[in-house]
């Protein structure tokens, strides 16, 4: 079994323990949990390794790869001549190749007179919230004082919404936006104008995706079915939108926070709008 064949795998099993444990960059080699960088997920890591017994000093050509404890294919790999001789090396390991755990362990193996292997280092990923940089989301069925009643407060829009058939949340388009990412929408009803409070419905999300960046129009979502998401709030109530933008399964950015407020009452009635029966 060639040394040099890019397109074989070693068996970690056989390999004996005699290398170095492997170091990352940005991960403190003094935190047992081995955390990463924030933006590991996104951009990947890189293995730090430092220089074998045995190194090569002639035309031998040694192969390094780096495994995933539980994963028996190597997520990335190496190779080194004598010209390469150095103290450490470093090796980049894709963000596709990595795990989706919160903690894993890593370790690699060098393909060289005798097969050799590291201990194992366990890593994990950071849990940082996202930064909050994007702008509110805006509802453009609400009217100047920020209500949805039970009529169209924008009747000449055509694409204006009663409250029954739904609530349009607009998300204002940002720069940071690409192609691919993802809009994760977080509603939620509150017995209060401003928010806060007794919860009227539980915390449920939407996605959408962003497929236009060139002409930088906002994003659309719909909260719909009306029984669950809109009717349990009736009179002065309101509702919540926060959004994530997700990239590559990611939360990067968060939003600061939609409100509408919401009053169902029908004009000269003590009933509360559900559909358009009441207009006839």
């Amino acid at each position: 079994m060639s040394a040099d064949d890019p397109h074989v795998t070693s068996s970690a099993v056989n390999a004996g323990i005699l290398l170095d444990l492997p170091r990352f960059e940005g991960v403190d080699p003094s935190d047992p949990a081995g955390t990463l960088p924030p933006d590991a997920k996104q951009n990947g890591i890189v293995c730090i390794i430092g220089i074998w017994p045995a190194f090569p000093v002639d035309t031998r050509i040694d192969r390094v790869e780096i495994f995933i404890v539980g994963n028996p294919q190597f997520v990335a790999w190496a190779e080194y001549s004598a010209a390469d001789n150095a103290p450490e090396f470093r090796i980049p390991i894709a963000p596709l190749s990595l795990p989706d755990l919160a903690t894993f362990e890593v370790f690699y193996t060098v393909r060289s007179i005798n097969p050799t292997t590291s201990p194992s280092r366990r890593l994990t990923f950071a849990i940082t919230p996202p930064p909050q940089l994007l702008k509110e989301s805006t509802f453009p069925d609400a009217n100047l004082s920020g209500y949805i009643g039970c009529t169209k407060n924008n009747p000449l829009d055509p694409d204006a919404l009663f409250i029954w058939e739904g609530i349009r949340i607009l998300i204002p388009f940002n720069d940071l936006f690409r192609v691919g990412d993802v809009i994760s929408l977080s509603w939620r009803g509150w017995r209060s104008l401003n928010g806060t409070g007794a919860a009227l419905t539980p915390l449920y999300t939407f996605t959408a995706a962003v497929t236009d960046v060139a002409n930088k129009k906002p994003v659309l979502i719909v909260i719909r079915p009306f029984a669950t998401h809109i009717e349990p709030m009736r009179e002065r109530d309101s509702a919540t939108a926060e959004y994530l933008l997700v990239r590559n399964g990611v939360s990067i950015f968060s939003s600061f926070t939609g409100l509408v407020k919401i009053d169902r009452v029908i004009p000269g009635n003590r009933g509360f709008c559900s559909n358009a029966s009441w207009m006839t």
